[in-house]
């Protein structure tokens, strides 16, 4: 398998399942070149990643990735089909890839969504509002609580420490603004396959 990854992005979940499960694969780092070449179509038709090119196919988008990988292999991270855990840990997968990814990346890059620089700062703006209503949603799952679902992180606690990692870049940062998530990300940051992960890609240890 091949995992076509940005340090830091959305793929990182992905490449943290997969050290997971102790998978044989390749991660390849798509520069900003890479990215935005027509070539890099073929692998991911919006020029994004994760991409993970296996022997059944190609497959985008980093939540099906990620069930893919454990539906397939099995591990740890994730529920038993039919169980209210499972049931809890994709509520809370699609809404953060769903809802919280979008406000961040508009956010971010208001360019994407107008080609009115005027109106780009209070795109960003509302974006931001949406982001940190998001945001508390996700610390109130988070709260009182030792993982998102269950007695075990799962693939949730996994991509919501990849949206901590981007809180630190907005106002109020999530250690200050969310606690209880910043509580549980510091918990994943620890884990084993995320530190290998965290190597592989150049990603600093959460303070």
């Amino acid at each position: 398998m091949k995992l076509y990854y940005r340090p830091g992005a959305c793929s990182m979940a992905v490449h943290v399942l997969l050290e997971d499960l102790g998978l044989d694969y390749e991660a390849i780092a798509v520069s900003d070149e890479v990215l935005a070449s027509e070539d890099y179509k073929k692998t991911n038709p919006r020029n994004q990643v994760p991409s993970l090119a296996t022997d059944d196919g190609l497959l985008t988008e980093s939540v099906a990735i990620m069930l893919y990988l454990a539906d397939k292999h099995g591990g740890s991270l994730t529920p038993a089909r039919g169980t209210w855990e499972h049931a809890q840990m994709m509520m809370m997968l699609m809404f953060m890839a769903s809802q919280e990814h979008p406000a961040f990346s508009i956010h971010m890059r208001p360019f994407r969504w107008s080609d009115d620089e005027a109106a780009h700062p209070g795109i960003a703006a509302r974006a931001e509002q949406n982001w940190h209503a998001c945001m508390t949603r996700t610390n109130g799952w988070a709260e009182g609580r030792e993982w998102l679902v269950g007695d075990k992180m799962t693939l949730a606690d996994v991509l919501a420490w990849v949206h901590a990692r981007w809180g630190l870049r907005c106002t109020p940062k999530t250690p200050d603004g969310y606690p209880a998530l910043w509580a549980i990300a510091k918990k994943v940051d620890a884990h084993p396959a995320v530190k290998r992960v965290m190597e592989q890609e150049g990603i600093k240890p959460l303070l």
